[in-house]
């Protein structure tokens, strides 16, 4: 599996009684496979994976591997408090059809480099699948130095990592670093720009979710020289990723998705919903951007 290009981390559907709605998740999906989306994240934080239990995680990822086909590389979120625990989820998520799995570092008990470079080590010598490394520290308290990560990529089974510490110097150390076949995912639309000008592989990006047609753009734009418009897109599309991610997280991204023609729904409590002038907020912001034109997938 080749970790490169826009990634959509996808939200978990759940019905007004906090069970999963699979049937919503089939139409997204179905719409997610017109777009030119290079892979899907399922259970990992806008999929409230702390929120889900195992065997939940391997019915989502069966799921959407049974309705895409081929069509998207699966990376899942397996993290568990235990080096066990996410062994026995590794295996589940294998076989439901993941490519690859996303993990976070341990992080109740913190102050342990060793022990949390250890659990990297053992999930990657005996997982069925290649790991692919979560840092975030804004939700662990863990921030993964350059030093640990870049000494984790010389694990031939652990293929990448997301990073979503915001920290564009690391991004860049780790672009210039890495060795051969180690992917580096920048995590936020935020910063999708500078990502790319310092080296990065792709973005496991909320705003793909809805704009994966304008992330597409932006990288292409980057790719061809025209740096103008490069930015313009960074630009437009900043100010709606940060209002969905940073500002007001999963309920903002489903209450835009549920405007936009996607199923977003409910969280699951002890998310709270987005307040009415939350919404508004969101919609005031998307409607600036003016980003709807690239995105006929939708339609």
């Amino acid at each position: 599996m080749e970790l490169k290009g826009i990634y959509a981390p996808i939200p978990t559907p759940f019905t007004s009684d906090g069970s999963l709605d699979l049937p919503s998740l089939r139409t997204n999906l179905d719409a997610w496979t017109r777009s030119p989306l290079d892979g899907l994240v399922v259970c990992g934080s806008n999929g409230e994976q702390p929120f889900l239990e195992p065997e939940e995680r391997a019915l989502l990822v069966r799921t959407v591997r049974d309705r895409s086909g081929s069509r998207f590389p699966l990376v899942a979120g397996a993290t568990q408090p235990t080096t066990r625990g996410t062994l026995e989820l590794a295996r589940r998520l294998a076989d439901a059809g993941a490519d690859a799995l996303l993990l976070l570092p341990p992080h109740y008990f913190k102050g342990d480099p060793e022990g949390i470079r250890d659990y990297f080590v053992d999930v990657a010598d005996h997982a069925p699948l290649p790991v692919v490394l979560y840092n975030m520290p804004a939700n662990t308290g863990v921030n993964l130095g350059t030093d640990l990560i870049l000494s984790l990529a010389e694990h031939p089974r652990i293929r990448g990592i997301k990073d979503t510490g915001g920290d564009i110097t690391q991004l860049t150390v780790l672009c210039a670093r890495r060795p051969e076949g180690f992917a580096v995912f920048c995590g936020s639309g935020n910063y999708f720009l500078p990502a790319l000008a310092v080296g990065a592989d792709g973005g496991t990006l909320g705003v793909a979710n809805l704009y994966p047609g304008a992330c597409d753009a932006l990288r292409s734009a980057f790719r061809e020289g025209r740096m103008k418009e490069a930015r313009d897109l960074q630009h437009r599309l900043l100010e709606v990723s940060d209002a969905i991610t940073r500002r007001h997280g999963v309920p903002g991204l489903k209450a835009l998705m549920d405007h936009k023609g996607l199923y977003g729904g409910p969280c699951r409590p002890p998310l709270r919903p987005a307040s009415p002038e939350t919404v508004r907020r969101i919609l005031e912001v998307d409607g600036k951007a003016h980003l709807d034109e690239g995105e006929e997938w939708r339609r």
